[in-house]
């Protein structure tokens, strides 16, 4: 059952009463997907506004409005709760949520890898549950947390940033017993500034971790681990990583395109634990790491962390077979420096035939250019055979990728290349930011 069923469980999140007694079956900001007995929460975004749908969601069956538009306040209408500001009720509804759950809490944040992590720990904790979608914004999180089963043991919720203080607001409602950092990486950097910009934001979680809990944090970089220490008061810090003075790090890693190998190692906790998955690439055994760390802690099981991992898929690279029998890795969803060099290093794997199609990196602010060249430059070192780019930025990546390098600012021209061009055994990976959407490239 989740936590909210009818109008009563909504009148006592929302601390205001509710004359119908109501069944809610479902929960939407979007009038287009409301069915019958759903509630429908209007959001004055930025890009639409919620409060111009109520009448057609009501129309649609929506049991229950809940609105900030001033046309309703006087409304008669018993099916429409007004309130001074959506965003805020849905703060309000989370956070009482929470108060009466008294299960572990886990919250995650990091430049790459978070809807990963997440997933994988949401899979592998008994009776959990996570974040829908990518709902991990001011709007999404409290979505999940609706959602989310009343019994649950562990509720695991992502948290997305992109500019200062998302994290601060989200884990202030969140409140988590264990916050988990994934990486810091060159991620919306428009907003951000630089690298210390997301540094600050995305350690934004820690001082709402709950004291007595647990920060699971990366040991790659010295100055991040210095500044996390220097906050961290009251609570423990736990580090992951390919190093060994990390509380989980990876040894005798066997990598391929298809599966992976390691054992991970714990001095701290005196574990040597095998692993064997089919979530492949280096990132992904940083990934497991950090979910390993936050499964001991809470549950203390290698043995059902094994059984449970096994049972996840890729989440974000997915294989299929493509033109001419040549193997496709979409990895579509998004794009930023360090997520590019990682896709790099997976394709770079494989014995065949490498290519890398790739789309603009947005939101990287004044050194958008160089990175995009340092990425085409890498590539090139990691001995990718074709490199194609599409979008504004990527004839800086494929310069500095340099011979075989290809760029294409029509669509239809790079469909073409790829229908032609494509070869029997190539290993094809495609990656580029959201906002480029490259999945268009998979049905040539």
């Amino acid at each position: 059952m989740k936590f909210i069923t009818n109008s009563n469980d909504l009148s006592k999140y929302l601390d205001t009463p509710i004359k119908k007694n109501i069944q809610i079956k479902d929960i939407s900001i979007d009038s287009r997907t409301i069915k019958k007995d759903s509630l429908f929460i209007a959001i004055n975004g930025e890009n639409f506004n919620g409060n111009d749908y109520v009448d057609e969601a009501i129309h649609k069956g929506a049991c229950l409005v809940i609105t900030d538009s001033k046309k309703y306040k006087t409304s008669k209408n018993k099916n429409i709760i007004y309130v001074n500001n959506s965003i805020s009720a849905l703060k309000k509804i989370t956070s009482n949520i929470l108060k009466s759950f008294d299960g572990n809490i886990v919250g995650i944040t990091g430049s790459n890898g978070k809807t990963t992590t997440t997933k994988i720990i949401a899979n592998v904790l008994s009776k959990s549950s996570s974040t829908l979608n990518n709902y991990n914004n001011e709007i999404g999180m409290p979505l999940s947390i609706f959602n989310a089963k009343q019994n649950s043991k562990n509720l695991v919720i992502e948290m997305g940033a992109a500019k200062p203080g998302d994290i601060k607001y989200l884990s202030s409602i969140l409140k988590p017993n264990i916050g988990v950092i994934t990486n810091i990486g060159n991620s919306h950097l428009e907003k951000l500034k630089n690298i210390k910009g997301v540094l600050k934001v995305k350690s934004e979680l820690v001082s709402n971790i709950k004291n007595g809990g647990y920060l699971v944090v990366p040991n790659e970089n010295k100055e991040h681990l210095k500044f996390w220490k220097k906050i961290i008061r009251g609570k423990e810090l736990i580090t992951f990583g390919t190093e060994k003075n990390a509380d989980f790090y990876a040894i005798n890693i066997k990598s391929s395109i298809k599966k992976q190998e390691f054992n991970i190692i714990s001095d701290k906790y005196n574990i040597d634990h095998k692993i064997k998955t089919s979530l492949s690439g280096v990132h992904n055994i940083k990934n497991i790491l950090a979910a390993f760390a936050v499964s001991y802690l809470i549950e203390n099981s290698p043995k059902l962390f094994n059984q449970r991992l096994e049972k996840n898929t890729q989440v974000r690279q997915k294989q299929q077979k493509w033109i001419r029998g040549s193997l496709l890795i979409d990895d579509t969803y998004n794009a930023n420096p360090e997520s590019v060099k990682k896709a790099i290093d997976f394709l770079s794997n494989s014995n065949k035939r490498k290519v890398f199609i790739m789309g603009d990196m947005l939101e990287l602010g004044r050194y958008r250019k160089k990175m995009h060249a340092d990425v085409g430059q890498y590539a090139k070192r990691k001995k990718v055979d074709v490199f194609l780019g599409f979008g504004e930025l990527t004839k800086y990546a494929v310069s500095g990728y340099g011979k075989n390098g290809l760029f294409f600012n029509n669509e239809n021209d790079l469909k073409k290349f790829i229908k032609e061009n494509i070869k029997s055994g190539d290993i094809v990976l495609i990656k580029g930011s959201r906002g480029i959407k490259m999945e268009r490239f998979i049905n040539v």
